[in-house]
């Protein structure tokens, strides 16, 4: 299969200038402000966020802080009231405090008025912390929006080790998720010509192999375990940027995700919802190319007690065999294995019994 270089990827990377994962890094803010040379910064966050973090930041930016605003259902909507109320106002970055529907709304509004973001999550849950990418829902259905990476991100572990635990397994599922998207990437390299990038690729998957490797062991409320976690979703979002898609992190897994949601059955996270779907293609490209493990996907998410059956996130067999159909028709462009062996509903149901997802 003959491939050719696209142009794109010999353009200049947008990625953060500064980032920063640490106990405490949240109190040198304000130095983060001066040594950027800004002095309009507008505060996106939310009302549990502010009580619990953003109103001490607040006060640590206090001479540079040009307005407050408490996100509400986010969306592309709610960015589009930001940028009518502050279009014309002199605010000459963003900082976005909370979790990702405060980050995604702060990061498209950054975006629209090219400005600088800064993100600082008060959960690790997905790599939307230092990706170019947010997730909305319109009309109740998933939408992806493409926005500039931040430009700083500051990962404090006091904060983060206090958010639930369910999050942070969270995290977990759509970390380890990379491993099977890499896997689509380079069978749609080798099947299609698509273009692949090694370093992208290898910044996405060898954290996600890390943590797969720690399971065992696994604590994410340590502070040791919880910064190899958060590191690996920030090098998961900066691969994105080097690629200027999410191709690094979102393969079929992902496919069936986003047709749970679709369908309207997504009502886990959507890190345990990847977790599963990572077991699934994990297993078919096992069983297809040798190249997968699913046994040690699956029991490294028992191993940090994350859902790996449909049962445990509310679905039913019929409702699993429905979005792994759907997502054969979701983003078909983006060759994965499903375009690639293109699974009957039978074959799904021989799938969920031997990984016994459902």
């Amino acid at each position: 299969m003959k491939r050719k270089l696209k142009r794109e990827f010999l353009n200049t990377v947008d990625m953060p200038l500064f980032v920063e994962i640490g106990e405490g890094p949240r109190k040198y803010i304000g130095d983060l402000i001066e040594n950027l040379d800004l002095s309009s910064v507008y505060l996106i966050t939310g009302r549990t966020s502010f009580e619990l973090v953003a109103s001490k930041i607040k006060e640590r930016i206090e001479e540079s802080l040009a307005g407050i605003y408490f996100v509400q259902g986010g969306g592309m909507e709610e960015v589009r009231r930001l940028i009518v109320d502050l279009g014309y106002r002199d605010v000459d970055c963003v900082m976005g405090v909370g979790g990702g529907k405060v980050l995604d709304v702060a990061k498209v509004f950054a975006s629209e008025m090219n400005i600088p973001f800064i993100s600082v999550p008060t959960v690790a849950s997905h790599d939307g912390i230092a990706s170019p990418i947010a997730s909305f829902k319109e009309g109740g259905k998933p939408i992806s929006v493409t926005a500039k990476p931040p430009a700083a991100v500051v990962a404090d572990l006091v904060i983060l080790r206090h958010s639930p635990i369910r999050l942070l397994r969270s995290g977990y599922g759509d970390l380890i998720s990379n491993t099977v998207a890499v896997k689509d990437w380079i069978l749609s390299r080798e099947k299609t010509g698509e273009d692949y990038n090694e370093i992208a690729a290898s910044m996405a998957v060898l954290p996600a192999n890390l943590m797969l490797s720690a399971a065992e062991k696994l604590d994410l409320k340590q502070i040791n375990h919880l910064t190899m976690l958060v590191r690996g979703l920030i090098l998961s979002g900066v691969a994105i940027s080097i690629v200027g898609s999410s191709r690094p992190a979102s393969g079929s897994e992902h496919k069936f995700s986003h047709a749970l949601d679709f369908l309207g059955f997504g009502r886990a996270t959507h890190g345990e919802q990847v977790g599963i779907g990572s077991i699934i293609m994990e297993y078919l490209h096992e069983k297809h190319y040798g190249t997968g493990n699913w046994e040690r996907m699956k029991i490294s998410l028992e191993k940090i007690q994350a859902p790996t059956t449909a049962k445990e996130i509310g679905l039913k067999k019929e409702e699993v065999l429905q979005a792994l159909m759907y997502a054969k028709k979701i983003r078909t462009k983006r060759y994965t294995i499903l375009e690639d062996v293109n699974p009957s509903e039978e074959d799904f149901e021989v799938v969920l019994a031997k990984t016994g997802v459902a």
